[in-house]
């Protein structure tokens, strides 16, 4: 950078300077490289640096400021003259034991927590005491990046792994500056080590990926200065990915989530690795310039729970994750179906991907009761309500005229199939989380729907963020439709139609329709006050 009296020195003038030298000397970001160094040689913020543009620097300040340049100049990356990385909304230290965190590794950040939402770890604080179990992991954490925004942002626990000791400490002073104590459990280990627990619901990793031949021609700044154990990985930069899968298949319980960053034209190679060692559903997702980045799989399988278990924070995540998108496997008194919230338009589009099913043909949706079919349907006629009323819960899906706005293929626009199972798990999981629910029977269209939770096709239980199995007391359903019924001729003074015969038959159906009819009109009063209780699933197929 060229000589001149100290006196002669505005901020304006020593920035322009030495842009033009950085620039030379091979900076790929040479103006934003001298703000950031001229910012901390004056223990400025950036925006200080526009607003004293002029004013005249001291000889100690230009040698302070020399200082930091000639280390840039020689192709030092910023983030290690300034001790510090910005990673999403966390400043982290960082030094050349760790690698620098990358935008890309943000965006794996932000795929892993949109898993999450949808899959939720059903693992809350424990009391008020501490945590539960992590059942998020990171492998290879480094400086802590990924693990704490996950903690931070997520409000998981997350089980952080390092073999690097330098790392360690690193991610260890980032974690107590942080507040992150509690949230973040780190541990000397080479990827997962001994904690296989075959418990977690997903592992995150940005490993090394770099193909031998390919690092000695990284840039300067890269190569001569980050770490070689995180970026080298053999001859094809597949070596730890291959060493990762099998662990990641022992690691993960059923339906865990595989998250990995992977080189810019890796992405096929890596799905093949992962597909070899056992997991599916393999797919890869593309980063904001365009690169396949992040792949992604699951463990075969579902995580099966009791919704009688669920807690209030739990119950609050499963509802939260359905308003996501979550697509959830459930009993009912029919079949064994795959639903989503009746009003979430990407858990219908991922229903419908599931399931395979034709656009033209609508779900039904399944209430807790009566009451709510009401409430969430206003418009419905008074002979509709009379036979609900009065045949709710049971195996029948009632096709009623309603326009109340939904999602596409939930219905139709101007009428909808409900239904109200009686079965007991359904009406405890639409009771605790409040969302009606889309459903369809757990099979292919076209296929035997299953009757339990171990008769559902495998792929289309991986797809679930969580299935819940029929109570060991419940009566056993039988794999029979529910038969469906059309009230809306009953609105213009015409007869019910049976459009399905399924659990019951056509013959018995009617009659059910006409006796409650009947029997509403004679009893107003006790057909109006009936609340059926909350319940089940919808429409098969």
């Amino acid at each position: 950078m060229a000589s001149a009296p100290a006196s002669s020195w505005t901020v304006a003038s020593l920035l322009r300077i030495s842009a033009e030298y950085l620039a030379e000397k091979g900076s790929s970001s040479p103006r934003l490289d001298a703000e950031l160094l001229l910012a901390e040689a004056l223990q400025l913020e950036r925006i200080q640096l526009i607003i004293q543009a002029e004013r005249p620097l001291t000889e100690e300040e230009v040698t302070r400021y020399r200082e930091l340049v000639a280390r840039r100049a020689r192709r030092e990356p910023i983030a290690y003259i300034l001790g510090r990385a910005a990673f999403r909304y966390l400043e982290l230290e960082v030094a050349p034991g760790v690698l620098i965190p990358r935008p890309e590794t943000e965006e794996l950040v932000q795929a892993a927590l949109e898993e999450l939402r949808v899959r939720p770890p059903l693992a809350p604080v424990a009391g008020t005491g501490g945590w539960a179990a992590p059942v998020v992991a990171d492998l290879g954490t480094g400086s802590g990046a990924i693990a704490l925004s996950l903690a931070a942002e997520g409000g998981v626990r997350v089980l952080a792994t390092e073999s690097s000791g330098e790392a360690l400490g690193i991610a260890r002073r980032n974690r107590e500056r942080l507040g992150l104590t509690g949230a973040v459990e780190l541990v000397s280990a080479d990827l997962l080590g001994e904690f296989a627990s075959g418990t977690l619901r997903l592992l995150v990793s940005n490993p090394p990926y770099i193909p031998t031949a390919e690092y000695e021609g990284l840039e300067p700044d890269v190569r001569d200065y980050e770490p070689r154990a995180a970026l080298e990985a053999g001859a094809d930069g597949l070596e730890v990915y291959r060493r990762l899968a099998p662990a990641a298949v022992a690691a993960l319980g059923p339906g865990g989530v595989l998250l990995v960053e992977v080189g810019h034209d890796q992405a096929e190679r890596v799905g093949e690795v992962l597909r070899a060692a056992g997991l599916a559903q393999v797919t890869s997702q593309k980063d904001l310039s365009g690169r396949e980045r992040i792949v992604r799989a699951l463990r075969p399988g579902a995580a099966v729970r009791d919704p009688r278990e669920l807690g209030p924070w739990e119950a609050a995540a499963v509802a939260s994750a359905l308003r996501q998108g979550a697509v959830v496997g459930v009993p009912t008194d029919t079949v064994y179906g795959l639903a989503a919230a009746w009003d979430s338009s990407p858990g219908i589009e991922r229903l419908f991907a599931a399931k395979g099913r034709p656009p033209e043909s609508p779900v039904a949706a399944l209430f807790a009761s009566v009451t709510q079919i009401e409430a969430l349907l206003p418009d419905l006629s008074g002979p509709a309500r009379l036979v609900l009323r009065r045949l709710l819960p049971g195996p029948y899906t009632f096709v009623v005229a309603t326009r109340t706005l939904r999602p596409e293929r939930v219905g139709t626009p101007d009428s909808l199939g409900v239904r109200v199972p009686d079965n007991p798990v359904l009406m405890e999981l639409l009771r605790r989380t409040g969302v009606p629910l889309a459903a369809t029977s757990a099979n292919r269209s076209g296929l035997p729907a299953p009757a339990t939770l171990s008769e559902a096709e495998p792929d289309l239980l991986t797809r679930c963020s969580l299935a819940f199995e029929n109570l060991r007391d419940a009566p056993r359903t039988a794999g029979v439709a529910s038969t469906v019924v059309d009230l809306r001729p009953l609105d213009e003074g015409g007869m019910a139609q049976v459009l399905r015969e399924g659990a019951v038959p056509a013959e018995p159906a009617l009659e059910a329709v006409a006796d409650a009819l009947r029997a509403g009109q004679q009893e107003p009063d006790a057909a109006a006050g009936r609340d059926a209780p909350e319940s089940d699933l919808s429409q098969a197929d």
